[in-house]
C-alpha cells in the first residue's frame, strides 16, 4: 500500500503541473483554479471539485459525472541577508509543480460520491551552497529542504433539503520529506509516511443569494520514517548511514464562509480559516543505530547528530475574500485577496522551513459550456521581510524573505 501511494504521489506531483509547495506552514494555501482566483475564500461556495478540499458538502451541487483536473507551476524566491556573516542570498531559481484530480458523481438529487487526490501541505526550499560557506570553513555543501503531503479523499455528500447539505470525505495522506544540510560534511535524511484523516463539511442556503459553510479537518498524527546519511560521521567510528523516524502531527484547521450573491452576476464571498499550528512544536528525530542516537548528546559533536526541528508555532487565522463577475452566461472574471500570517516566532525561524507572513492578490477567468469548464487564475504571494537580531540562540541572525508566483490552470469535463 506505501510502494504504491508513493509512486502515484510521485505521478501527481510531476505529471500535473496548486499552490502547495512553500506554502506557509504545513497547509495548503489553495485547491482549484476558481478557488485560487477568488483569494480561496470558498467554503461558503463550493460549488465545484475544488470542494473535496474546501467543503466537501458542497459537492451535492454538482449535476451528472464529473471529471477534474488542475494543475499549477508554483516559482518561489526566498532570500536570506546577513551583514554579521556577510551573506546575500537568493533561492536557486526553481519551477515546483504539482496538482490534482477528481471523478465525482450525482447518484440521485440529494447524493453526490466520488474520490478527489491533491496536494493538501507542503514546504521548503533549495540554496546554493557557494552562498553559505562562510558557514561551513569555505566547504559548498547542499541546503535543501521539500516536503510535500498527497491526499486521496473518497467523498461523499448528501443534500439534506433544498436549504442544507453535509459531507464528509476520509483523506489517506501519503508525506515526503526530505532535508539536505550541513553536519560532519553533508547530511541528508529521505523520509516517508501515511497516516489516515478526515474532513466533514456543512453548507446552509438560507436563502437563493445566500449561502454559509463550515469545514473541520481533523488532525492527523505520521509517522515518517527512512534513510540517514552523514559520511563524515566515520571520521569518528560512527556508521555513515542509519535509519531514522520522525513523529508530527498535520493539525487541525477549521473554517467558516459565507457567498452573497449581490446580483444576478455578482458573487462575494469571504472566509476565515484557523489552523492549530501550536500542535506543531518539536519534532524529534530519533535513529535506529544507538550510536548515532548516542552521540545526540555529544558535548562537541552533538548538534551535527541532533536533527530536532524546534518549532513552536503559533496558532494563526487566515482571513479571505473573493468576488466573480459573470461577464455573459460563458465567461467569468474572478479576483481575490487574502492575509496569511506567519505561525513561526521570530526565535524559531529556519533557512530550510520558510515562514512568512502573506498579502496575497489573486485573479482569474472562466470559460464555460454545457460539457466543459476551462479556469485559469494567478496567485502572487508577497512575503513580508522577518528580521532575527544577532543573539537569539539556534537562529541564523539577518533577514528573511519570501515572494511566490502562481499560475495555475483547472479543466472540467461533464458527462
Amino acid at each position: 500500500m506505501k510502494k504504491a501511494l508513493k509512486l502515484f504521489s510521485v505521478l501527481l506531483l510531476t505529471l500535473f503541473l496548486s499552490s502547495s509547495l512553500f506554502s506557509n506552514g504545513l497547509n495548503l494555501n489553495g485547491v482549484g483554479s476558481k478557488a485560487i482566483s477568488m483569494g480561496g475564500a470558498f467554503i461558503g461556495l463550493a460549488d465545484d471539485y475544488s470542494a473535496v478540499f474546501w467543503n466537501p458538502a458542497g459537492l451535492s451541487q454538482l449535476k451528472g459525472s464529473n471529471f477534474s483536473v488542475f494543475g499549477t507551476l508554483l516559482m518561489p524566491e526566498s532570500t536570506y541577508k546577513s551583514n554579521l556573516y556577510g551573506i546575500d542570498a537568493t533561492s536557486e531559481s526553481k519551477v515546483y509543480p504539482s496538482g490534482a484530480m477528481g471523478y465525482f458523481k450525482s447518484i440521485s438529487d440529494k447524493l453526490t460520491i466520488g474520490l478527489g487526490a491533491y496536494v493538501p501541505a507542503g514546504l521548503g526550499v533549495k540554496w546554493n551552497g557557494d552562498d553559505f560557506s562562510v558557514l561551513t570553513q569555505g566547504t559548498s555543501l547542499e541546503w535543501e529542504s521539500f516536503l510535500a503531503v498527497v491526499s486521496i479523499s473518497p467523498a461523499v455528500s448528501y443534500k439534506i433539503s433544498d436549504k442544507f447539505s453535509i459531507g464528509a470525505t476520509i483523506n489517506i495522506n501519503y508525506a515526503m520529506l526530505d532535508v539536505k544540510n550541513p553536519g560532519i560534511g553533508q547530511y541528508h535524511e529521505d523520509l516517508n509516511g501515511l497516516c489516515v484523516g478526515a474532513t466533514i463539511g456543512a453548507l446552509f442556503k438560507p436563502c437563493d443569494k445566500l449561502s454559509i459553510g463550515l469545514t473541520f479537518r481533523t488532525p492527523s498524527k505520521i509517522t515518517l520514517d527512512g534513510n540517514v546519511e552523514m559520511k563524515g560521521a566515520e571520521l569518528y567510528g560512527v556508521s555513515g548511514t542509519t535509519e531514522g523516524e520522525r513523529e508530527l502531527t498535520w493539525p487541525m484547521w477549521v473554517g467558516a464562509g459565507i457567498a452573497f450573491k449581490a446580483t444576478d452576476r455578482l458573487t462575494i464571498t469571504a472566509d476565515a480559516q484557523y489552523t492549530d499550528w501550536k500542535k506543531v512544536d518539536v519534532i524529534e528525530m530519533n535513529y535506529t543505530d544507538a550510536q548515532w542516537q548516542a552521540m545526540k548528546a555529544h558535548p562537541l559533536l552533538g548538534a551535527a547528530f541532533n536533527r530536532d526541528f524546534e518549532f513552536y508555532w503559533n496558532s494563526k487565522v487566515q482571513l479571505r475574500f473573493g468576488a466573480e463577475y459573470l461577464v455573459s452566461d460563458s465567461f467569468a472574471i474572478r479576483a481575490g485577496y487574502y492575509y496569511d500570517p506567519a505561525p513561526s516566532p521570530i526565535e524559531h525561524l529556519n533557512i530550510l522551513m520558510p515562514s512568512i507572513t502573506y498579502n496575497v492578490f489573486t485573479l482569474g477567468w472562466a470559460y464555460r459550456t454545457d460539457k466543459i469548464t476551462l479556469d485559469f487564475s494567478l496567485e502572487y504571494l508577497i512575503g513580508g521581510n522577518r528580521e532575527a537580531a544577532p543573539g537569539i540562540e539556534d537562529v541564523l541572525p539577518g533577514t528573511y524573505g519570501l515572494d511566490i508566483f502562481v499560475p495555475n490552470l483547472g479543466f472540467t469535463y461533464r458527462f
